[in-house]
């Protein structure tokens, strides 16, 4: 048995993190996605940068983000999340 098949993915959807973005001015839009495009860091460190230019409080946004069992937040899932809802707004 995989890795892949014992993992178990709590998807959550970060609705106050989605909302903000639907909600962001252009410019704001802009550094999301340099925010997201920046490869020197990880979806943390990304996720609380995005949590400061949008004002929202970066501990609840993690609670709503994809984890794994073990409670990390899901590098793959949450940039998708954040750059389909981009993709939205832009």
């Amino acid at each position: 048995m995989s890795y892949l098949n014992t993992q178990v993915v709590k998807t959550n959807t970060s609705a106050a993190l989605l909302s903000a973005i639907g909600s962001a001015k252009p410019e704001e839009i802009d550094t999301l996605w340099a925010i997201l495009k920046y490869k020197e860091i990880g979806i943390y460190r990304k996720v609380k940068c995005i949590s400061s230019v949008l004002g929202l409080s970066f501990e609840k946004v993690v609670t709503e983000l994809p984890k794994d069992d073990s409670g990390r937040i899901l590098d793959y899932k949450t940039r998708h999340l954040i750059h389909d809802t981009l993709i939205e707004n832009s």
